[in-house]
């Protein structure tokens, strides 16, 4: 199986360069806050292609040693350092639930 690559996700690229960027904490407080935003500004169709990258995502990095995803994650312009596989998939899951009603995260 081929080792993911930051261009096999471009719209997790986005979503995390533009919410989880050096300011995320100043502007959001939490990974979680700052997903939540992106979920109340997008449209359905920019969270329906982020809701499919994040399990692709998830899956194809399942293998991988969590350094090797922490690697990845920062090459995606995430710069939120997630202490756990766990907590990246609860961030970027809850995230992809998130929408302009949720009230979840």
């Amino acid at each position: 199986m081929k080792r993911p690559a930051a261009s096999d996700f471009p719209e997790l690229q986005r979503v995390l360069a533009g919410y989880l960027h050096e300011d995320f904490a100043e502007e959001h407080g939490t990974p979680s806050a700052a997903l939540r935003a992106f979920g109340e500004d997008a449209d359905p169709g920019e969270r329906d292609r982020f809701t499919t990258e994040v399990q692709l995502f998830l899956e194809r990095t399942a293998a991988l040693d969590f350094i090797e995803v922490c690697k990845l994650v920062e090459v995606l312009g995430c710069r939120w350092t997630p202490p756990s596989r766990e907590a990246l998939a609860e961030v970027l899951t809850a995230g992809a639930d998130a929408g302009p009603d949720s009230r979840k995260l």
